[in-house]
């Protein structure tokens, strides 16, 4: 007689709760897991740069699973445009023309003006002496310097050639090479027992002092950058260029209609206005920046963002107060542990008692907790600004399954060698 239904779906439930739970507690499950993370420390170490490997680590060097959620699920594609700020393209400008573009906007009562634009030295007298002038009487303008690295140890501060006529700087450093993505920002920095603000950070002191005080209160070297906003692109295919999520989602000005008098003055009083070099066109590569918001979030060819733009969303993020929140490392090793651990009295189940479907299983383990925590870490980041690296969890359960063959050998001869008690006994496998 059949069993009824319930009786058999528990039966069911039953039996895969006994795949994962029978081998949970044994000793060996523990010490195969233990010897993973060997593996993975011991892997970390060695410098390993076989030339067949360089493409694919150059692909996944900048990879981060969390971009999936801009590329793909279009993160911050329905934020509203952020009416404190306004971009001023200033082209191609000289410095002359850099000068009257200041002048024109400092007369337009923003409350706030930051240069994106380093001055290392002198060029034409005269243009020098305008733009001098300028940055002189323009008080509330934060000019860009920079911090130079001479060794790993040092520091210095490089203000530029107006440093004696500004009355402000932040460093404009972004924290990567130019190979990779700007996920980070530099609060500050210390040289000589001062300190020294970054760009984003010295305009938001002046423009949201309680925003600037939540910022110094949380005692973050670094904050992650919690991209929100971006620049609508031409030259794109039709289907994309005509997509919802590609439009501006700052105010930009154009330099020529600011000094030809198109632009109302209440678009920039009582606003932060940033100056700095704007273009468009995804192939051409300008001051342009690798970001999350790249459309390829794997194998990124391309820099996406302008710098300018970089700094707005910072700005956006601090004054908004929406941070991302990223987990202490040690979380995400007690993750992996945990996680690993779970796999590892899985894959030991089929490896003793069913070992003739134990290659598929586990296949099929990988992939589907792949997909589970890959989305995990995505959906936390997407809805709760959570940053939880899935990398560690994911490479456990990918080297769990071979690491099974080095244990049973090892076990096996410390079970003849000192009568060591495993369940990986000879012949053993069903």
């Amino acid at each position: 007689m059949n069993q009824p239904l319930p009786k058999k779906t528990g039966g069911g439930i039953k039996n895969i709760h006994r795949r994962f739970t029978k081998y949970l507690l044994e000793r060996d499950t523990f010490f195969a897991t233990f010897w993973v993370f060997i593996f993975i420390v011991v892997l970390g170490m060695v410098p390993i740069n076989f030339y067949f490997l360089n493409p694919l680590k150059l692909a996944l060097k900048d990879f981060d699973f969390n971009d999936i959620a801009y590329a793909k699920l279009k993160k911050g594609s329905e934020i509203s445009v952020d009416n404190r700020i306004v971009i001023i393209n200033i082209g191609m400008n000289d410095r002359e023309g850099i000068a009257h573009i200041i002048d024109k906007a400092a007369s337009m009562g923003p409350k706030i003006l930051g240069l994106d634009v380093t001055f290392d030295e002198a060029r034409d007298p005269y243009q020098d002496s305008l733009l001098s002038e300028v940055i002189k009487r323009t008080k509330n303008l934060v000019l860009a310097s920079k911090v130079i690295y001479p060794t790993d140890t040092s520091k210095v501060i490089q203000k530029g050639y107006f440093a004696d006529a500004s009355h402000q700087q932040g460093f404009v450093n972004m924290v990567s090479k130019d190979i990779q993505t700007i996920r980070l920002f530099l609060t500050r920095e210390k040289i000589d027992h001062k300190y020294y603000y970054s760009f984003a950070s010295a305009i938001i002191k002046e423009f949201d002092s309680l925003a600037f005080e939540k910022l110094e209160k949380r005692h973050h070297e670094f904050e992650l950058i919690n991209y929100t906003r971006k620049l609508k692109r031409y030259g794109e295919d039709a289907d994309e260029e005509e997509s919802p999520d590609n439009k501006d989602q700052y105010f930009v000005i154009e330099a020529e209609d600011l000094l030809t008098d198109k632009v109302d003055e209440s678009a920039l009083k009582g606003k932060i206005a940033l100056l700095g070099y704007v273009n468009r066109d995804p192939n051409d590569i300008l001051d342009k920046k690798f970001t999350p918001m790249n459309k390829r979030f794997a194998g990124k060819a391309t820099p996406d963002m302008n710098g300018i733009v970089v700094h707005a969303n910072i700005i956006s993020m601090v004054l908004d107060n929406n941070y991302i929140k990223k987990l202490p490392s040690w979380t995400g090793w007690l993750f992996a542990v945990v996680i690993g651990w779970i796999h590892m009295s899985f894959f030991i189940h089929y490896y003793l008692e069913s070992h003739i479907w134990f290659h598929l299983a586990a296949k099929i383990a990988q992939l589907l907790s792949a997909i589970f925590f890959v989305y995990l870490g995505i959906y936390l980041f997407d809805h709760y600004r959570l940053k939880l690296d899935m990398k560690l969890t994911l490479i456990v359960i990918v080297m769990a399954v071979d690491v099974i063959y080095f244990y049973e050998a090892w076990a096996s001869w410390m079970h003849k060698k000192y009568k060591y008690n495993t369940v990986f006994k000879p012949h053993q496998h069903k």
